[in-house]
């Protein structure tokens, strides 16, 4: 399920992305490939951030929107999140769960965490892409043992 290798990201591969304080910013990406309607756990590190955020931008597309969040007061699940999958932030983590995996859920997403240290604070962005197995055309919810409506 999450078994995939963490990968650091190298930054010189994303046109127009600089990073301004390498010492204080990381990035890192992770690739996790799902069944429709199945679980999928969303790493946002190993260790629980002080504050955090998850976004979520469909394929394709730019435009990220938030879906969960813990700014310190209790994890927070918004709206869209529904739209994804059944989802949760069980309690001391910031790993995303995903019940019931919807096939609008594929996309990136990306959890914006900050660590607050007493010497200093850093910020990481953890990316993950997360794709349906043995779906032909997402698009249309066709996979390969869903064959396309014919004569009846």
């Amino acid at each position: 399920m999450n078994d995939s290798p963490v990968i650091r990201h190298d930054l010189s591969a994303l046109p127009g992305l600089e990073r301004s304080d390498p010492d204080r910013v990381a990035y890192v990406t992770e690739r996790v490939a799902v069944a429709l309607n199945s679980t999928a756990l969303l790493r946002c590190g190993s260790a629980v951030p002080t504050l955090f955020i998850w976004a979520f931008s469909k394929m394709g597309s730019s435009i990220n929107k938030a879906i969960a969040y813990n700014y310190g007061q209790g994890a927070k699940i918004l709206p869209l999140a529904s739209t994804l999958g059944r989802a949760s932030l069980p309690a001391n983590t910031s790993t995303l769960h995903l019940e019931g995996v919807e096939a609008e859920a594929e996309g990136l997403y990306t959890c914006q965490a900050l660590y607050d240290a007493s010497e200093e604070s850093r910020v990481t962005f953890y990316y993950t892409q997360l794709s349906l197995e043995g779906q032909l055309n997402a698009d249309k919810g066709k996979g390969p043992d869903r064959a396309p409506p014919g004569p009846t």
